[in-house]
C-alpha cells in the first residue's frame, strides 16, 4: 500500500529546484564569461535572452504548476481525514437524579 503522507508532486519539486539551482550557475558563468558580448547587446544578447530566459520561464511554469498540484494533494488529504469520534457521554441513572436533587439537609419541609 503506498504511503498516504507521500506528496509526489513535491518530492518532484525537489528535484526540480536542484535543477534549477544547476541551471542558474551555469547561466551566471556563461553571462560572465560572454559579459563583454553581452553588455554591447545586439543579436547575440537577445539570443541569450530567447534561449536561455525561455529554458528558465519554462522551469518556473513547472514548478508552479507541480506546486498547486501538491497543495491540492494535501488539501484533499485534510479533507478525508475524518474526526476522531467522541465517547457517548456518560449517563446518570435515574435514582441518582433524584437524590441529587431531594434535599440535603434531611427535611421535606421544603417542598
Amino acid at each position: 500500500m503506498p504511503d498516504e503522507r507521500f506528496n509526489k508532486y513535491r518530492a518532484a519539486i525537489q528535484v526540480l529546484l536542484r535543477g534549477r539551482d544547476l541551471l542558474v550557475g551555469s547561466l551566471a558563468d556563461e553571462i560572465v564569461d560572454q559579459g563583454d558580448d553581452l553588455i554591447e547587446g545586439g543579436f547575440q544578447f537577445h539570443e541569450f535572452l530567447e534561449s536561455q530566459g525561455t529554458r528558465l520561464h519554462f522551469l518556473c511554469l513547472m514548478l508552479h504548476q507541480l506546486e498547486q498540484s501538491a497543495e491540492l494533494l494535501d488539501e484533499s488529504r485534510v479533507a478525508r481525514t475524518p474526526e476522531p469520534a467522541k465517547p457517548p457521554a456518560k449517563r446518570r441513572s435515574r435514582s441518582k437524579k433524584i437524590q441529587q436533587q431531594a434535599p440535603t439537609n434531611g427535611t421535606t419541609d421544603d417542598l
